[in-house]
C-alpha cells in the first residue's frame, strides 16, 4: 500500500465522520423540533374539535328558540335525568350498534352535554323523543340500524334549521344532491330539508343507497358525510382488510369528531329520557294539514284565523320566506291541530287578505336546479363542484346545440343550462366555451370526445355538402328511407326531431335540409327527413 493509497484512506474517513457528525447535529435538531411540535399540540386544544363542540353548542341555544317551547301544550310528559353520569360504564350498557369501538374524545364530549343547563337538556331531549318514533319507523322501512337514528342529534343537536358546511341543511345535513335525487324540493321558495317529517325519509334512503357500495353502515354513514369517492379513497390507501379506524386515518379529522360526538349523544339520549304523557306519540302531537291551491303568504293565514305566524313557520320551516307558491299542484300547509275546519271555512277570507307586495320576492327567478351557492339568473356560476363528477370544457362549433352536446356527453340539457347558467339555448354562441360534468371514471374518454368530434365533422364529403347551395331536391339520403316533410314546431331543434324518426341523427336533419346553423330553423318551417324503413 503507498502513501497515496493511505492518505485516500484517511481522507475517506474524515468524511464519514463529518458525514455522520452532520447527521447526528441534524437528528438532534429534528428530535427537539419534533418534541416542540408536540409540546404545541398538547398545549393547544384540538381547533376543529373546539369548533365541533361550538356548533353544537350553538345549535343546542337555537333549538330552544322554536316556537314550541312557548306552547304550553306541546309534548306534556316528565323528564328523567341520569343524576350520577359515568360514560365509561354507560357505554357499555348501551353500546350503540354503530361506531362500536369507543373514540378517545367521545368522553370528553358527554362530560360537554352533561354540562349543559338544564333546559338545554330538557330541549334536546324532548325534541329528539318528539320524532324518535317517526325516526325508528322510517329506519324500519329501509331495514337499517335503528341506532342510526342519533346521527341527527350528533349533526345538528336536532336544530331543524342549521345551514351547515357546503349549503348542508336541516337536521340530518343533507346536501342539494342527495335531497333532490330522493325526492326532496330544493328551490328558492321551498326547501324540504329543513322539514323533520320530509327529509327523514330521504335521509334513510340515502343511507340504504350506500350500503350498496360499502360493506358495513358506519361507511355508508361516513360516504353520507364525506362522499363516497372519499371513502373510496380510504380505503384503498388504509388496506381492503383495514378496521374503521384505520381508515379513518385517511378522511377529515372531522371524521373522528362526528364519531366522538356520534357516541356520546346515543349515550347521553339513552340515559336521559322524556316519557310523553299521552300515547301513542305520532297519532296525538301531529297537526293538521290543510290544502293550499293557491299562492299563500303566512301572514294571510295569521290574520285570519289568529295563528301565530312564528308557529306556523315553526310547522312548515321548508317554505321560505313564508310563501307557499303556487305550482299548479295542492300542497300542503300544516296547522295547528283543530284549525282544519277553520282554514276550509275561511279560505276565500284567507286568499283575499293584503296584497301581492307580500310576494315581491318572487321576482328573483334562479335557474334550474337551485344551486347550493344560490345562483341567479344573469350571473356566471363560480366554483361549482360535483361528487364523483369532473369538469371539462367544450368549445361551441357554429351548428351546435345543447341538445347535441347533451347526447354526445350523456348529460341533460337541463344541467347544461344550470351549469353554465343559461336562460335561452338559442342564444348560444360559437367560441364560447361550455363547462360539463361527468362521471370521473370516464373523465378522459370525454375530454378526447371533442377533438374526434371536430376531426369528424370537417370531412370533406360533409364539408362539401354543406357548403353546396343547390336545392334540397339533389340531396341524397344515406339510405333508402322513407321522405317525410316535417314542420318545426315551438321549442324544437335538430336534436329533439331526430329523436322522433328512426335512424335519423341531428347532422342528417342540418345535411339534408342545408342548414348550417341550427340555431336559425323557425317556428313552421318544413324540413326533409328520411326515415329509416
Amino acid at each position: 500500500m503507498t502513501g497515496n493509497d493511505i492518505f485516500a484512506i484517511q481522507k475517506l474517513n474524515y468524511i464519514r465522520k463529518l458525514n455522520l457528525r452532520k447527521i447526528h447535529i441534524w437528528g438532534k435538531l429534528t428530535l427537539i423540533i419534533l418534541i416542540f411540535c408536540n409540546l404545541q399540540s398538547f398545549s393547544q386544544p384540538d381547533s376543529v374539535w373546539v369548533a365541533f363542540k361550538e356548533h353544537f353548542k350553538s345549535n343546542v341555544v337555537q333549538l330552544g328558540n322554536l316556537y314550541c317551547w312557548q306552547d304550553n301544550t306541546f309534548l306534556p310528559g316528565k323528564l328523567f335525568l341520569n343524576k350520577e353520569p359515568d360514560f365509561q360504564k354507560e357505554f357499555k350498557v348501551h353500546e350503540p350498534e354503530l361506531f362500536s369501538e369507543l373514540n378517545e374524545t367521545a368522553e370528553d364530549f358527554y362530560i360537554f352535554l352533561n354540562s349543559l343547563n338544564a333546559n338545554e337538556k330538557q330541549h334536546l331531549i324532548r325534541y329528539f323523543t318528539y320524532f324518535e318514533t317517526y325516526f325508528d319507523k322510517a329506519l324500519r322501512e329501509e331495514d337499517l340500524p335503528l341506532d342510526i337514528k342519533y346521527i341527527a342529534p350528533a349533526l345538528s343537536a336536532m336544530n331543524q334549521n342549521f345551514v351547515g358546511t357546503l349549503r348542508k341543511a336541516g337536521i340530518w345535513q343533507l346536501n342539494h344532491f342527495q335531497a333532490v335525487t330522493n325526492g326532496v324540493t330544493v328551490n328558492q321558495l321551498v326547501d324540504e330539508r329543513f322539514n323533520p317529517w320530509l327529509s327523514t325519509p330521504a335521509f334513510a334512503a340515502s343511507i340504504k343507497q350506500n350500503l350498496k357500495n360499502f360493506s358495513s353502515p358506519e361507511l355508508a354513514v361516513l360516504g353520507y358525510l364525506y362522499g363516497n369517492a372519499k371513502v373510496k379513497n380510504a380505503i384503498v390507501f388504509a388496506g381492503e382488510d383495514a378496521s374503521l379506524f384505520e381508515i379513518l386515518a385517511f378522511l377529515p379529522e372531522s371524521a373522528r369528531h362526528f364519531i366522538a360526538g356520534y357516541q356520546a349523544v346515543s349515550v347521553f339520549l339513552k340515559v336521559n329520557r322524556f316519557k310523553p304523557a299521552v300515547e301513542p306519540l305520532a297519532k296525538t302531537v301531529l297537526p293538521d294539514t290543510a290544502r293550499v291551491n293557491k299562492q299563500l303568504h303566512f301572514k294571510q293565514v295569521s290574520h285570519v284565523l289568529k295563528i301565530p305566524e312564528e308557529q306556523l313557520e315553526f310547522l312548515n320551516p321548508q317554505y321560505r320566506f313564508s310563501i307557499v307558491p303556487e305550482t299548479g299542484l295542492t300542497v300542503k300547509l300544516l296547522v295547528p291541530k283543530g284549525y282544519w275546519d277553520d282554514f276550509v271555512l275561511w279560505q276565500d277570507s284567507v286568499y283575499n287578505t293584503f296584497d301581492s307586495t307580500l310576494f315581491a320576492i318572487t321576482v328573483q327567478k334562479i335557474e334550474y336546479p337551485p344551486a347550493p351557492g344560490r345562483q341567479y339568473a344573469g350571473e356566471p356560476v363560480k366554483n361549482l363542484q360535483i361528487e364523483g363528477k369532473t369538469k371539462i370544457t367544450y368549445k361551441l362549433q357554429t351548428g351546435d346545440v345543447l341538445g347535441i352536446i347533451a347526447e354526445k356527453y350523456d348529460v341533460r340539457v337541463s344541467d347544461l343550462k344550470y351549469w353554465n347558467n343559461i336562460s335561452n339555448e338559442r342564444r348560444i354562441q360559437a367560441g364560447k366555451t361550455l363547462i360539463i360534468f361527468v362521471d370521473d371514471d370516464k373523465a378522459e374518454y370525454y375530454a378526447g370526445l371533442q377533438k374526434q368530434n371536430k376531426s369528424k365533422e370537417t370531412t370533406p364529403a360533409i364539408t362539401e355538402q354543406l357548403n353546396q347551395t343547390s336545392p334540397l331536391q339533389k340531396y341524397q339520403p344515406k339510405n333508402s328511407g322513407r321522405k317525410v316533410e316535417h314542420t318545426v314546431k315551438s321549442g324544437e331543434s335538430p336534436f329533439t326531431i331526430a329523436k322522433k324518426y328512426t335512424g335519423v341523427t341531428p347532422e342528417d336533419i342540418l345535411i339534408w335540409n342545408n342548414i348550417s346553423d341550427a340555431r336559425k330553423i323557425q317556428i313552421g318551417q318544413k324540413l326533409i327527413v328520411y326515415e329509416s324503413n
